[in-house]
């Protein structure tokens, strides 16, 4: 499946408007607490960032009760990119992070958030909170969704490529978690 997504950050302000809009003229299809795994190659424990982009992400993730193995490929920025999941058993998660680590995939960065996902005119838009004072959205979309047009729409200004380099980075610095596996089962033990 190839997805058309664009992002970018958001005021609380804004987030509460766009969420009371979504709301009231969209549907809400699902909210959850996601806790996400990224170990994609070429990660630098120094920096906290992907120094060497193999322009191949690799996620394990868990939204509620829901786990799953997400890989995209092509670069971060680009507009159009190649997803494949893995949708995991209840209770999988930790197995799976053990298969990952046996291939070698054991360095990256811990992500934790809360979204509320809604269909709105055909395409599908999030809204997450990472800290009480940082937000964001995303707009996705199929083949033929004009995303930008629904973010113009909704005066939403998504990330440029660089924009969104800096916010990865600037998030990996300030909000989210080096990867250890004892971090991991201490946030499955306390959030889930």
């Amino acid at each position: 499946m190839t997805e058309i997504e664009i992002r970018g950050k958001i005021s609380k302000e804004k987030f509460d408007n766009l969420f009371k809009l979504l709301s009231e003229t969209g549907e809400l299809v699902d909210h959850y607490h996601r806790l996400s795994i990224d170990i994609s190659p070429g990660f630098d424990s120094e920096t906290k960032t992907w120094k060497n982009s193999s322009g191949t992400d690799i996620r394990l993730k868990k939204s509620d009760d829901k786990e799953k193995i997400s890989i995209k490929t092509g670069n971060f920025q680009d507009l159009e990119r190649k997803e494949v999941e893995v949708k995991l058993k209840t209770g999988e998660f930790l197995s799976a992070l053990d298969m990952l680590e046996c291939m070698r995939f054991n360095t990256g960065m811990i992500y934790f958030w809360e979204s509320w996902e809604f269909n709105y005119l055909g395409v599908e838009i999030k809204l997450s909170k990472y800290t009480p004072d940082y937000f964001t959205f995303e707009i996705e979309g199929k083949e033929n969704n004009d995303v930008h047009d629904i973010a113009n729409k909704l005066n939403l200004t998504a990330y440029s490529n660089d924009e969104y380099r800096h916010a990865i980075d600037w998030e990996n610095q300030n909000i989210h978690q080096l990867y250890t596996r004892e971090l991991v089962e201490k946030i499955l033990t306390e959030k889930f």
